[in-house]
């Protein structure tokens, strides 16, 4: 927002001057968040304006100066500064800055119990705001009017001044406005009785204030929606929250909202019956609040600390905190009616700018259209310059040009580079209108998963950047990065048909990974490019990521080479029959035996493969092998039969299951000697119908790999095309056992165990290793088991089939 008068000359394009506004916008953005580098950043701002005679910049730095003050309690240097800055805006003719340090010295005067020169100061923005139609400080002033009606206990006349200003923000779209004023009406409701309502709002509230990443706020809410719930007897959630408001308050360091949190811990554990737990929360409340001196606080903590002591039969210190309570309660209540005397003699006057404020809000609405209209002609030929025409997201010189601001600017940021996995797939079969659809649809979930001032651009084709402002760190631009992960993966309707998007990401974060614009942007790429590898994930840029990128280029080529050498080699684990342990199959598990590194197992250069041409390949090799060899055991054991797992690219190739039985006719081999192990993607279309005809009436076995990760559906059984079910290794290992904290999977396990059964599938549990994990599959009627507790996967001419035949 500009603070100068619509009459007045800008002042002429001077770079120092640039600098003080830039300092000032910084300061101002990050003052919810960090007050102390608000501080910092004004302050700067001060002493350039000083330096170059810029009074506009200077009543803006001490403006801001004073809010962080503000927030740091310091008072008398808040007031101060507002009142220095007031008069130079005054001066200027700035009245939107004026305003400003009105509310700024009101909300000071509130804290030091001066109600009544608050409403004053209040009264005056809020007519200063009127006149030049600025609807953010009218939602602030009364926002903030409201608050000092909810001080004095007058809930119901602070109620519709905190619902105006929700109503006044929301339509400006503005969130810290938006945010507290929700917070204010919540509050209002719960002290009404309307606990149902407070709590439905508080929860919307919550969920906007994560998103813009306002920690004081959101701590703020744990607190009264523990409350909220504690009235509504939801006692466990109550406590859960409490737990949650306590950490984070003690991290902020908002030592006035602990001691509101651990005030309702401790009424929610004594709602409980636990009253040694109730007693030292509430010990701890009291020693805060004396501490503080919070007169309220105190009279409540004594208060419900008393009862507790009481229920223990500790009535002596009972009779000392009733007491205490009784003091603090009275002297909050000679502290109400005297602050009420203070307001009553411009109560009058306030009513009446109730009835103005919104007739002016109308008005003003009127004229913020008209003017937005006329600067859309103005806007239209440079937006165009800077936006990509499809997406109408920053295009890449345009972001570029941020990212280089942001950089001189000395700003700590995160950059994120992002790709969409398999998108050429949706050009190749939908078509390029359909993928254009696609693009705007990603690009519009890439702005709202975004906070405000964050920045999102496409670079070209499927890949996009955002410009992450005030990040300090990898995790937080990890978090930031998987919020958009999950929003860019829900379902979408296209074409008639439902797509999922996912998305690799890579993450760089200044300085520690770069300090110009082709740094960032290339090691943001080139942990994308680690991101990848895996798709559907978020990786973090590393130093030894360029070697890395190196040694994966020099991996894929030796790969390819080994292949055409006879590198690999197939090990192989048997699978037997759950009860009598007798082999039924044997997996085939490939290994690479690289000239200088030695025998590689798969996670090595499986990934490698999958990400180019060479896992088709590579996948052929293994069948070609798994026939060759099981075709030599058959020999003695006819019956044996052979499972190998297929890659979903190999899986999709044309005429797959022609080329499998015509390999198996080559080895000698009928139909049913080979599982073929896939994953449930693979054999399952975009709008998840399975592939029917990709095995057709072939005779080929398929197994479901993985069953039980990612995305496995039960519900799904019974379509999918396949007769066996392999469980996952993790579920077997997360089984658990009686005395563990972590919830045992053994629900899990027995109900897919009888699902698969239902369909019709056999069931192999994967990663059996303990005779307990065997005894329960027994039980459970597993047909098939596999893992460590049988035998490793073994070289052939190291596996001994007779000794596993014979074991039982």
């Amino acid at each position: 927002m500009s603070f100068y008068p619509a009459t007045a000359a800008l002042p002429p394009a001077n770079a120092a001057w640039r600098s003080v506004d830039q300092l000032n916008d910084e300061a101002d953005a990050v003052l919810m968040l960090s007050m102390q580098r608000a501080q910092e950043l004004a302050a700067r701002a001060l002493d350039l304006a000083q330096q170059t005679g810029y009074e506009a910049g200077m009543a803006r730095a001490r403006m801001l100066i004073g809010y962080g003050h503000f927030y740091l309690a310091n008072y008398p240097e808040a007031c101060a500064a507002f009142e220095e800055s007031a008069a130079l805006a005054a001066a200027l003719g700035l009245t939107a800055l004026e305003a400003r340090n009105l509310n700024g010295l009101a909300i000071t005067a509130v804290k030091t119990g001066q109600l009544g020169q608050a409403l004053e100061y209040h009264l005056r923005c809020l007519r200063m705001v009127q006149s030049i139609g600025d609807a953010q400080g009218q939602a602030r002033a009364l926002n903030n009017i409201g608050n000092l009606y909810l001080d004095l206990k007058d809930y119901e006349t602070a109620l519709p001044y905190h619902l105006e200003a929700l109503e006044l923000a929301t339509a400006i779209g503005h969130s810290i406005l938006i945010s507290s004023a929700s917070i204010n009406a919540a509050l209002d409701y719960q002290e009404l009785g309307r606990f149902d309502e407070a709590l439905t709002l508080n929860q919307q509230t919550l969920a906007r204030a994560r998103a813009a990443g306002y920690r004081q706020h959101e701590d703020l809410l744990l607190a009264n929606m523990s409350v909220n719930l504690l009235a509504l007897g939801r006692l466990d959630e109550a406590l859960a929250l409490t737990v949650q408001g306590v950490s984070g308050s003690e991290e902020l360091g908002d030592r006035e909202n602990l001691c509101d949190v651990l005030i309702t811990q401790g009424r929610v554990l004594a709602g409980k019956g636990e009253w040694p737990s109730a007693r030292d929360v509430l010990q701890r409340a009291t020693a805060l609040a004396d501490e503080l001196n919070l007169t309220l606080r105190q009279a409540e903590a004594h208060l419900h600390l008393s009862a507790v002591l009481e229920q223990l039969g500790a009535y002596p210190e009972a009779l000392h905190h009733a007491r205490q309570a009784a003091a603090a309660e009275q002297a909050v209540t000679a502290d109400v009616l005297r602050q009420k005397s203070q307001v009553l003699a411009t109560q009058l006057k306030v009513e009446r700018l109730e009835h103005r404020a919104e007739e002016e809000r109308l008005r003003n609405q009127e004229l913020s259209h008209a003017n937005a209209a006329l600067q859309v002609a103005q806007e239209r030929l440079a937006y165009q310059a800077q936006h990509d025409a499809l997406t109408g997201l920053m295009n890449r010189a345009a972001f570029e040009a941020a990212l280089q601001g942001a950089i001189q600017a000395r700003e700590t940021m995160g950059v994120l580079f992002i790709d969409l996995d398999h998108f050429k797939q949706v050009n190749d079969t939908l078509g390029h209108d359909v993928g254009d659809q696609l693009l705007i649809q990603v690009a519009e979930r890439l702005q709202r998963s975004v906070r405000d001032g964050d920045l999102v651009a496409r670079q070209g084709g499927d890949e996009f950047t955002v410009l992450l402002r005030r990040v300090r760190s990898h995790e937080e631009a990890e978090a930031a990065a998987g919020r958009i992960l999950a929003a860019l993966s829900a379902p979408t309707e296209l074409a008639g048909r439902t797509l999922t998007v996912t998305a690799s990401i890579g993450v760089a974060v200044s300085p520690d990974d770069g300090t110009d614009v082709t740094s960032l942007q290339k090691n943001a790429d080139l942990a994308m490019y680690l991101a990848k590898r895996e798709r559907h994930t978020v990786r973090r840029f590393q130093a030894a990521l360029s070697t890395a990128a190196l040694e994966r280029l020099e991996l894929e080529q030796a790969l390819r080479a080994g292949i055409d050498r006879d590198e690999l080699r197939l090990h192989y684990q048997p699978i037997v029959d759950a009860q009598t342990l007798t082999p039924v199959a044997l997996e085939a598990l490939v290994r690479w035996q690289h000239p200088a590194l030695g025998l590689l197992p798969p996670g090595r250069f499986i990934p490698v493969a999958e990400s180019s041409d060479l896992i088709v390949a590579l996948g052929d090799w293994v069948l070609r092998e798994a026939c060759r060899q099981l075709t030599l055991w058959r020999a003695q054991w006819p019956a044996l039969r052979m499972t190998v797992n297929v890659a979903p690219r190999q899986f999709a190739q044309p005429g797959f299951a022609e080329q499998v039985l015509t390999l198996l006719a080559d080895a000698g081999l009928p139909a049913d000697a080979l599982i073929l192990e896939v994953t449930e993607g693979a054999v399952m279309d975009e709008g998840g119908v399975p592939h029917e005809a990709a095995m057709g009436h072939t005779g080929l076995t398929l197994a479901l790999d993985d069953f039980g990760t990612g995305y496995s559906s039960i519900s799904r059984l019974h379509q999918l095309p396949a007769q066996w079910l392999k469980i996952d290794r993790s579920l077997i290992q997360a089984e658990g056992s009686a005395g563990s904290s972590v919830r045992p999977a053994r629900p899990i396990v027995r109900a897919l165990i009888t699902f698969a059964h239902e369909a019709g599938l056999r069931v192999v549990a994967e990663g059996v290793e303990h005779p307990e994990q065997l005894e329960d599959l027994q039980t459970w009627g597993c047909d098939l088991i596999q893992g460590y507790l049988i035998a490793r996967p073994t070289a052939p001419e190291l596996l001994s089939l007779p000794a596993l035949y014979n074991r039982n």
